[in-house]
């Protein structure tokens, strides 16, 4: 007894809420289609308790097969009552006037079923209101006038779907927007750390070269002074030296591991004793000297200032053999500045840089002959 009371109450609970969620969407659900709603559920409930009493998924599956059964039955029940009530309320509106009185007189209303529930409009108490107050009961719908409210919100449905779409499409455009911003300034910013930082290395290398540049001149000045006090220290030692032997033999015992003392010699030599007849050689020698040194310039003023000499001028054979050292000289030092190698030593010169030299002073030669 207590189990029927609890299905019946939850089955009258379920219609209830079957109706009421029907006039919420606004779907017609007749009085009759609720009945045999609770009449299937009735039918469902005792088929399945006497198909099975265990609760296996066999039985599981039979109850919602007996469901959906149940249902499309309702479903289609309800659905012959509204088409019956659609063509009794065309055949009415089709009628001639002339049978509207006794259409009026037959009681054609009992044909139909009752409808759910009253219109409000019904239920009010006219009889104490009065006459200009009444409710005016509201003129049944032609399906012309239903087929027209239906389009009216199907184009109003359309309008709202292509409202929600622009107003999608600007979202997503304002998105695009704002990620196209936000990559521009990335990589303005990026641009602007890599401009600074190539403006910190530059910087950086301009403050290094310059610390180079000063450190080279410091260098070059203390260089400088160092050998000048080594020319004075070397000028002093010759002059204590009262012949031109002892001052040879001071330039050949320096001449390997202090050139500069041989150089220094070999000029105060030359100064000293411009007449002597060694002293064209000590010319050669000097020049020698200045090209193991790389200083190439030196040995070309070396021969220059000689041909001034007395003892050369008079010396025609000499004269060509300074004239050809000088040509010698002028070639080693354009070639050798050509490949960016003014600095190397005479002996130190590369084969191939020297067989150039050779080439270019027979052309030289050729030339001045």
């Amino acid at each position: 007894m207590t189990f029927i009371l609890v299905t019946g109450s939850i089955m009258a609970l379920s219609i209830s809420l079957i109706y009421r969620l029907c006039r919420f969407f606004h779907i017609e659900m007749k009085c009759l289609s609720l009945v045999l709603c609770a009449v299937m559920a009735f039918v469902v409930n005792g088929v399945a308790i006497a198909m099975s009493p265990f609760l296996d998924r066999a039985h599981y599956l039979r109850l919602g097969l007996l469901v959906i059964v149940a249902a499309a039955l309702v479903t289609f029940f309800n659905e012959k009552l509204l088409s019956r009530e659609e063509s009794a309320a065309k055949a009415a509106d089709a009628s001639p006037a002339g049978d509207s009185t006794q259409a009026a007189e037959t009681p054609a209303v009992q044909d139909q079923p009752e409808p759910a529930e009253s219109p409000a409009w019904k239920a009010l108490p006219t009889e104490t209101l009065p006459p200009e107050d009444q409710p005016i009961p509201p003129a049944a719908k032609s399906p012309q006038e239903i087929e027209a409210e239906h389009e009216a919100e199907a184009e109003a449905q359309a309008r709202i779907r292509a409202r929600q779409a622009e107003a999608e499409a600007k979202a997503a455009r304002e998105a695009a927007e704002a990620e196209a911003r936000k990559k521009a300034l990335e990589q303005v910013a990026a641009a602007e750390k890599a401009r600074q930082q190539a403006e910190h290395e530059a910087a950086a290398k301009e403050a290094a070269r310059k610390k180079a540049a000063i450190e080279a001149a410091e260098k070059a000045a203390a260089e400088k002074t160092a050998r000048a006090a080594r020319y004075a220290g070397y000028i002093k030692t010759l002059e204590s030296m009262d012949s031109l032997d002892s001052i040879l033999d001071y330039a050949y015992e320096n001449q390997s591991h202090e050139p500069e003392a041989a150089i220094c010699a070999y000029q105060q030599a030359i100064t000293r004793y411009p007449e002597d007849s060694y002293t064209p050689f000590l010319v050669i020698e000097l020049g020698n000297l200045y090209k193991d040194q790389a200083a190439y310039h030196g040995a070309i003023n070396t021969y220059i200032k000689a041909l001034d000499m007395p003892i050369i001028a008079v010396n025609d054979a000499m004269k060509r053999e300074f004239h050809k050292n000088l040509r010698y000289l002028g070639t080693v030092q354009d070639i050798l500045s050509k490949h960016h190698a003014l600095s190397t030593p005479f002996p130190e010169i590369p084969g191939e840089i020297m067989q150039e030299i050779e080439t270019e002073f027979q052309r030289r030669s050729q030339q001045s002959s």
